[in-house]
């Protein structure tokens, strides 16, 4: 029997561990480990969290959401022979878009000057899929987590990863098995715009979700989860 190896996830922005537990009851993994980057306020903090998390001789899965993906991609280029494995969920490792950036600026500026509550319903419809917005699985973990976290976890969370480099040359080198999950009806990191990608990334697994918006770990947790664990061997 394989040793199986540990489990990294990261969360996206202005999310905690409540972005995963579905996920986690579905998937039955011996060694899962969370990188809390809800308490960093920069990203040398973000890494720091991450890296304090892998043992020096040891191989890692790493599992990251939106902003998380970004991160693991990150870790997965500083620590190469610690990887066994990357699967990144909506997150468009191209990097921000010029009207991503701009949207991200005028956050910051609302968020400066205390004009912003990211529990609004206008906010979450950018990320939640229209059949979930009255749905206490979905909408109702979204909203609770931004209310607990706060606008200061998002201030903190956009301002530490704009401007986002391009990580595509870096996932193209990493010598271990990656996977791209997009969803369909994503507005955050289009399925599109993901796909494009295939010819940069030619040793990539790429999967799209249907059905689903930006909040696909919630909204279509089952075929989430039977991706994660052809990758990581579960």
């Amino acid at each position: 029997m394989s040793v199986q190896h540990p489990v990294l996830f990261f969360p996206g922005t202005l999310c905690d561990e409540r972005i995963f537990l579905p996920l986690w009851r579905q998937l039955n993994i011996a060694q899962r480990r969370y990188v809390p980057l809800q308490w960093a306020s920069s990203q040398e903090e973000m890494l720091a969290l991450s890296e304090d998390r892998i043992l020096d001789n040891e191989k890692v899965h790493l599992v990251g959401y939106s902003m998380g993906g970004f991160i693991a991609s990150l870790v997965a280029q500083r620590n190469p022979h610690n990887i066994a494995s990357v699967t990144l969920i909506g997150y468009n490792p191209e990097g921000l878009s010029k009207e991503e950036i701009a949207k991200r600026k005028q956050l910051t500026s609302m968020l400066k000057q205390g004009n912003f509550k990211p529990d609004n319903d206008a906010y979450l419809s950018r990320f939640i899929h229209p059949s979930r917005l009255n749905d206490d699985k979905v909408a109702g973990v979204v909203k609770s987590m931004a209310q607990d976290l706060g606008k200061t976890t998002l201030l903190n969370h956009t301002l530490a990863t704009t401007p986002r480099e391009s990580t595509v040359k870096a996932l193209a080198k990493i010598n271990a098995p990656t996977t791209l999950i997009a969803a369909q009806q994503d507005a955050i990191a289009p399925a599109a715009a993901i796909a494009r990608l295939k010819a940069q990334l030619p040793k990539a697994n790429f999967q799209v979700i249907e059905n689903a918006g930006h909040m696909m770990v919630l909204e279509q947790t089952d075929a989430v989860a039977s991706i994660i664990a052809k990758q990581i061997g579960v």
